[in-house]
């Protein structure tokens, strides 16, 4: 569970795992949050945001060594602003072939 305080920003991430294909089959990813845990979202309902790829000679400057992540920037100078709650954190991986939506946290907004 992430939390932040609503006069903050940061980046969240979320690693993605490639257990078939390659980092460039991704097309897009996107994140979603919702107060309502029952709500599952469709593609078009994410904000789409960065994939940022440690694997790479150089990395890529804002990821983790080794590791593939869904990065966002949370908070009021980020792409995604979020009301104080708890929210249902949804990831969404696309490929050509493929809208991969997994629930993968809650983020608590105080």
């Amino acid at each position: 569970m992430a939390e932040l305080y609503r006069t903050a920003t940061e980046y969240l991430a979320n690693e993605v795992k490639i257990t078939r294909g390659k980092v460039s089959d991704i097309t897009a990813v996107g994140v979603y949050h919702s107060t309502d845990p029952s709500y599952i979202p469709s593609p078009e309902d994410f904000t789409r945001v960065a994939l940022v790829d440690g694997t790479t000679e150089p990395p890529d400057p804002l990821a983790e060594r080794g590791v593939v992540d869904v990065l966002s920037l949370v908070g009021p100078r980020g792409e995604i602003t979020l009301p104080p709650g708890d929210h249902q954190r949804w990831v969404l991986v696309q490929t050509a072939s493929e809208d991969i939506i997994r629930r993968v946290d809650v983020v608590t907004v105080r």
